[in-house]
């Protein structure tokens, strides 16, 4: 990661707005931080820190309190920093949570603290702008925690000997996460996985086969296989018994089924001679239905000729009907011809009004063109008589105007005299607003911390409360579980009691007498609810834990509250028990006072003298103006009036306004529209109208012939009928009717002629195959038959029952056996899997051998390659006297090995603990171990990029010589690619770095400048 712009606004001692371009300092610059103590150095890593993670390098303020004193209200607190990694450039702003001033009314509104991060680039994405989102994007791009961070590319005022003094458990964090190694925990934990399941799933495995011998009752698998050949003899024998038993029964049931079909057959003989005789009885109705048939067949033939003679009669009805309509159409049609050719006459005669009614248009068309052009004179001299009034009005307004803008001039030039003498008077009211605000602040400060002090001592009494309930709770669960598991225990034993045959081994004892064999007492538990009364009670005890915790947290909470209170006390010292609505009055005072001045502008009020002037001028121009247009509007006046009365003279006295000339005209267009229309309507009338009577005359002659051809059909068709009903057997034509049916009818009669037939037919052959089928046979004795066979049923019944029964025991015995062969093999191959996993988490989890798991084994390998670079460079700075290596013995337990550093000494020729170094020496040793752990990380390209490395004091614990060679490493690791940042007040350092970053406070806030570029 490398920074390329960071700008700071607000923020620590900057009360502006303060960037960083670090672009400018060259590609891997080597560069001083440089400025007096309190100006801000430390800050600028600060807000790097803080833009990343949210918390400073020291992490011992917090955002809230890096808002600068000196900057403006309505200017917030922001860091943005952008930097590049993996050739991606990234910008993340952060703000705190800030009070900030209201959009609406006075006041101070609370802003939450945000968060937003961007890729930069064509195009730009937004990664994510959750605040809580942002910091894990920033690890997982880094690839670094804030506490990494800060051991590692950011070594903070006394805090560069974090890494160098750090536990073997800390350093394996950074280490792991640095060189990316998770892959060897994931393998340690996998194989760990592994192991504890296959021990779960072998101890599952004798508990099934255990369990598989309770089932069969037996204790071992020699007894089970006794059991299984016993059960194998009586299962054959009841088999044998079993077949006997259904061939009787089959018999019996052979036997049953051969009576009932000859009974059976006697019956049906029975029914159908029955059948038979009813059948017969509607002899009659047969005979009946033959002779109804024949007759409607015969009416059927001659149909034809009798719906020939209805159709003419209908035809010659219709035929007259239409010639009556005709007549009555025909003599219609005349009488509205002549009333159409008599209105037609009259039309004709209206219409000659024509001629006249057109000239009288003409003439009204001209009135109303003189009566146009006197309203246009009208309403010209109407708006003359207007403008004469207008410019009258605006030269009595213009010269009002121009006194009141000499007396605003005058005025002006009074309020800018005294908006000078009050502009000197802000910096004072500045001054005053600042020291209010940092009181009322810290005054609320110490009030919420009362309040929260009240409400922790609530929520640690509640919580001391809640830990006495949890205890109680959780006494009683475990006794709920004791009792539990003892009654469950007590069943096994009654259970297995009941299943004790006399001299027969008990599965507990082995005993073969039972004196007293355990029986059921008391509440009856299964083995799952002994399980969930252990889970409640193990919950209880969590419970109880949380609660504890939860208590010591509020205590912990409290003493902290107590400690800032004392702290804010001593800062305010007297004005530690100042009224905040007092001292808020005062600064709202004050505020207005300010904001007052504020809005006091000078340049303004300037500008607006110098425009009063200028308009007064103006004034004078335009009243000139108006007078020019007076004298021309009262000479267009006196030429209009002459004009109009010229007109008024020459119209006609009787129309007065254009609209009653207009109302005239259109009634004189609405007449002769009117007698033109009635003369076409009477002509078009007069037409219809003859059309229509010679039409009706055609029809009337035409429908009269039609009806004259039907009456010869009709007289025709009824000679025909007469003698076809003459010539066939009915008499009349009454009798005609009467044998008449439908074909459906006819139809039906037919079916049920054939029906009746064939019904006879069929139950006499019935009847007569019946009687040839029983011939010389006796019906049997069905009740004796059935409970023969019922007797035999119920012997096979029970014979099935006994066969199923041993059968049932076979197959169990049967199953129990390949169960624990099947569970025996899976042992068998878990048993081999285990040497194998077991064997492999023992070494990778350090539990044999030299005790140091995988994952510690490899993060050494990894920090024996960081010691060697760190050696060569601490090696340089300490003169050869000193090298990093390695701790390799004297541990206490697992926990401590491999990763401990120790420093070796030449002088001595032995190795002592680097928390032995004094300041100076600590520091070069740990500048080397940085140094040292960026070069190795680069080789392994592990996708962690440490192109960067802040140094924050420590310099001055060195001598000259050592401060030269110190200096002489960084160039070294510069001139390889990195970017160093170095913060010291050694005068050495500012004259042996050109590129500098100053930092120069003032009363107004610090400010940033870039030098030696």
């Amino acid at each position: 990661m490398k920074p390329l712009v960071l700008t700071m606004q607000a923020f620590g001692p900057f009360a502006d707005s303060q960037s960083i371009d670090f672009s400018r300092l060259g590609h891997n610059p080597l560069f001083l931080i440089n400025g007096p103590t309190g100006a801000g150095k430390t800050s600028i890593l600060d807000a790097l820190c803080y833009a990343l993670y949210g918390e400073t390098t020291g992490n011992e303020r917090e955002g809230v309190q890096m808002r600068c004193d000196l900057a403006a209200a309505n200017l917030p607190t922001t860091v943005t920093l952008d930097f590049k990694l993996h050739q991606r450039v990234y910008r993340i702003s952060r703000s705190p949570e800030q009070q900030t001033p209201k959009a609406r009314g006075d006041g101070f509104t609370v802003s939450k603290h945000k968060a937003v991060l961007t890729r930069l680039g064509e195009p730009e994405e937004l990664l994510t702008n959750k605040t809580s989102q942002v910091k894990q994007e920033v690890v997982q791009l880094i690839g670094l925690t804030e506490t990494q961070f800060r051991q590692v590319m950011v070594l903070p005022q006394g805090k560069f000997r974090e890494l160098l003094l750090a536990s073997s458990k800390e350093r394996e964090d950074i280490f792991g996460q640095l060189f990316q190694t998770d892959i060897y925990k994931r393998i340690e934990y996998a194989l760990k996985e592994k192991a504890g399941d296959i021990t779960r799933a072998k101890n599952e495995f004798d508990n099934q086969i255990r369990g598989a011998l309770q089932v069969a009752q037996v204790a071992s698998a020699e007894e089970l296989t006794a059991a299984l050949s016993q059960a194998q003899s009586r299962y054959s024998a009841q088999q044998a018994e079993s077949d006997k038993a259904m061939a009787a029964r089959q018999l019996a049931e052979q036997h049953l089924q051969q009576g009932t079909a000859l009974s059976e057959q006697f019956g049906r003989r029975q029914q159908a001679r029955a059948a038979l005789t009813v059948h017969l009885q509607n002899q009659n109705d047969h005979q009946q239905q033959q002779q109804q048939l024949q007759r409607a067949l015969q009416a059927r033939q001659i149909e034809a000729n009798y719906q020939s003679l209805v159709q003419y009669q209908e035809q010659r009805q219709s035929m007259q009907v239409a010639v009556d309509d005709a007549a009555k159409k025909l003599e219609h049609s005349k009488q509205q011809h002549t009333r159409a050719e008599a209105e037609l006459e009259q039309a004709r005669e209206a219409a000659q009004q024509v001629t006249a009614l057109t000239d009288e248009q003409y003439r009204l068309a001209n009135v109303k063109t003189a009566l146009q052009e006197k309203q246009a004179l009208a309403g010209q001299l109407e708006q003359a008589k207007q403008t004469a009034a207008q410019l009258s009005a605006n030269l009595t307004k213009y010269e009002a105007f121009k006194a009141k803008l000499e007396q605003q001039t005058c005025e002006a030039e009074t309020q800018l005299k005294s908006a000078v003498e009050q502009h000197q008077q802000r910096p004072a009211v500045e001054v005053k607003i600042q020291h209010l605000t940092r009181l009322i602040k810290d005054l609320t400060r110490l009030s919420e911390l009362r309040a929260q002090a009240g409400q922790i001592r609530r929520q640690t009494k509640k919580a001391d409360d809640q830990v006495g309930r949890a205890v109680q709770t959780q006494q009683q669960a475990q006794t709920d579980a004791d009792t539990a598991e003892m009654h469950w225990h007590s069943g096994q034993a009654a259970a297995l009691a009941q299943k004790l045959q006399d001299q027969m081994p008990c599965p507990v004892c082995g005993s073969k007498d039972h004196p007293q064999p355990a029986v059921f007492s008391g509440q009856q538990f299964s083995k799952a609810e002994v399980q969930q009364a252990r889970q409640r009670a193990t919950q209880a005890q969590e419970h109880t834990n949380r609660a504890r915790a939860e208590h010591q947290q509020y205590q912990q909470q409290l003493m902290h509250n107590e400690e800032l209170q004392q702290q804010l006390v001593t800062e305010l010292e007297e004005n530690a028990e100042a009224d905040i609505p007092t001292q808020q009055a005062a600064l709202e005072q004050q505020q207005q006072r300010l904001e007052a001045l504020q809005n006091i502008d000078i340049k303004a009020q300037e500008e607006a003298f110098e425009t009063l002037k200028q308009r007064c001028i103006k004034g004078e121009q335009s009243i000139g103006e108006v007078n020019e247009q007076k004298a021309t509007n009262e000479a267009n006046l006196k030429g209009y009036r002459k004009q109009y009365e010229t007109l008024s003279q020459n119209i006609d006295p009787g129309y007065s306004t254009v609209a009653d000339v207009d109302h005239k005209i259109e009634q004189i267009k609405a007449n002769i529209a009117e007698l033109n229309k009635a003369l076409e309507q009477a002509g078009r009338n007069q037409q219809q109208t003859a059309v229509e009577t010679s039409a009706n005359h055609s029809t009337y002659k035409a429908n009269q012939q039609y009806l004259e051809h039907a009456r010869q059909q009709l007289t025709k068709a009824m000679t025909d009928w007469q003698q076809t009903l003459k010539a066939s057997s009915f008499n009349d034509d009454a009798d005609f009717e009467q044998a008449r049916l439908s074909e459906d009818a006819i139809n039906e009669l037919q079916q049920q002629i054939t029906g009746y037939t064939e019904k006879q037919l069929k139950l006499e052959q019935t009847l007569s195959d019946l009687d040839t089928a029983l011939a010389g046979k006796d019906e049997p004795d069905i009740a004796a038959s059935k409970a023969t066979f019922e007797q035999a049923e119920k012997a096979a019944s029970q014979a099935t029952e006994r066969l199923n029964e041993a059968r049932s025991q076979h197959q169990q015995l049967e199953q129990v056996q390949k169960n624990i062969t099947r569970l025996r093999e899976h042992n068998s191959e878990l048993e081999t899997q285990y040497r194998i996993y077991g064997t492999l988490y023992d070494v990778t989890s350090g539990k044999t051998g030299s005790r140091v798991s995988l994952h510690r084994f490899v993060l050494g390998v990894l920090l024996d390659d960081v010691l060697i670079q760190a050696s060569q460079r601490l090696a340089l700075m300490s003169k050869g006297r000193y090298r990093l290596i390695r701790k390799l013995a004297g541990f206490k337990g697992a926990a401590g090995r491999g990763l401990d550093l120790e420093v070796e000494d030449s002088y001595t020729s032995r190795s002592r603990d680097v928390a032995t170094l004094s300041g100076g020496e600590s520091f070069m040793a740990a500048l080397a171990l940085a140094l040292g752990l960026s070069d190795v990380v680069q080789s392994y390209s592990g996708g962690i990029r440490l192109e960067t490395l802040f140094i924050d004091e420590g310099f001055g614990s060195l001598d000259p010589e050592s401060l030269d060679l110190a200096i002489q490493t960084l160039v070294d690791l510069q001139q390889s690619g990195r970017t160093i940042g170095v913060i010291s007040h050694v005068s050495e350092l500012k004259e042996q770095m050109a590129q500098r970053i100053e930092v120069i406070p003032s009363r107004q806030g610090s400010k940033v400048t870039l030098a030696g570029i």
